[in-house]
């Protein structure tokens, strides 16, 4: 029986840089293959990290029997259509966040993987670091009792110039797709599916959000309440209010090295716990390494981050976005 999964890595970015870097350091991931567009890149990359395949040809790595499964990194938009042609491949998938445009989208993927039996994650590495970890065990035995607020946000400005995934719709441009996605699934992770969402912000009229804050409102009377941005500068960091006290998150919110809970009831003083916490390469590792052990078990997803969540996530982005074009500032698009 195998003990490792051969990995082919689609894109040669700066994520993909990372990315490789923290397969390359998981006991259960062996870098096989890179892929891109661009043949020369690919080379070049593969020289770099001494990855033995180098591709120009997606569906030609997907049909190598040198490969068990790929992660891709590339943007946003064309998620689904390489997600899609793996895992008809058979070959299992990590899929850079968000896994996709639309939540029927990531429905389709969940199908496909089940239909091909292959393993299919987003990237949503948060939820899978120390500190979320035992941010969940915090929750879990009442340490701030019940959780009724979540404020989190993530921005800062993007030149125009810049990177076309922020500023190309087709490409999944915005701040909610690139820092949104993050905020959402702290804020589902903690108190579940809203009932309502409010919306306040500024897109443009082709669609790419510039900058929201927005409030989910549960049924409990839970509220959470988050901000993103491509054009002004949000820390990202957040906190979890409960009934006996708090969870401050330090930054980065996506990945946390510290955190601090605070209980107390005033005007007696508060009691407060740091927690710190040792990150492992560029903080991929523990979802790799997940990845691995579900597949290498047989599982098609992982419980830490189900396509449940993933799906459910996507459907409150799409309640946002909805909402910021109907209600919010729309400006020209250039």
């Amino acid at each position: 029986m195998s003990t490792t999964v051969r990995w082919g890595v689609v894109g040669t970015g700066g994520i993909a840089h990372r990315a490789v870097g923290d397969l390359q350091l998981c006991e259960n991931a062996e870098v096989v293959a890179v892929c891109s567009r661009d043949a020369a890149s690919a080379a070049s990359f593969a020289q770099q990290y001494d990855i033995p395949i180098a591709s120009g040809d997606f569906d030609a790595l997907c049909a190598s029997d040198d490969v068990d499964g790929v992660y891709i990194g590339i943007p946003h938009g064309v998620h689904f259509d390489y997600a899609a042609r793996a895992l008809r491949a058979g070959k299992h998938v990590i899929c850079e966040k968000p896994l996709t445009m639309t939540s029927a989208e990531a429905e389709e993927l969940q199908r496909l993987s089940r239909e091909n039996s292959a393993f299919i994650l987003e990237g949503m590495w948060m939820k899978f670091t120390p500190a979320f970890h035992k941010l969940r065990e915090l929750l879990a035995e009442g340490a701030i009792g019940e959780p009724a607020l979540v404020q989190a946000g993530a921005g800062y400005p993007v030149p125009v110039d810049g990177p076309r995934r922020f500023w190309v719709a087709e490409l999944g441009g915005g701040a909610l797709c690139d820092l949104g996605v993050y905020t959402i699934a702290l804020a589902h992770s903690v108190l579940g599916d809203p009932d309502e969402v409010v919306v306040r912000g500024t897109a443009r009229t082709d669609g790419v959000d510039l900058q929201e804050a927005y409030t989910l409102r549960y049924a409990s009377g839970a509220l959470a309440q988050l901000v993103n941005s491509i054009t002004t500068f949000v820390p990202p960091a957040g906190w979890l209010g409960g009934s006996k006290g708090c969870i401050v998150l330090d930054e980065p919110l996506f990945a946390p090295r510290s955190f601090r809970l605070v209980t107390g009831t005033p005007p007696a003083r508060p009691t407060t716990t740091e927690f710190t916490f040792e990150q492992e390469g560029a903080g991929y590792v523990p979802m790799f390494r997940a990845a691995g052990e579900a597949i290498l078990a047989g599982r098609l997803e992982t419980e830490v981050h189900p396509m449940s969540d993933t799906i459910a996530v996507l459907r409150i982005m799409e309640r946002v976005r909805d909402a910021l074009m109907a209600e919010g500032e729309l400006v020209p698009a250039p």
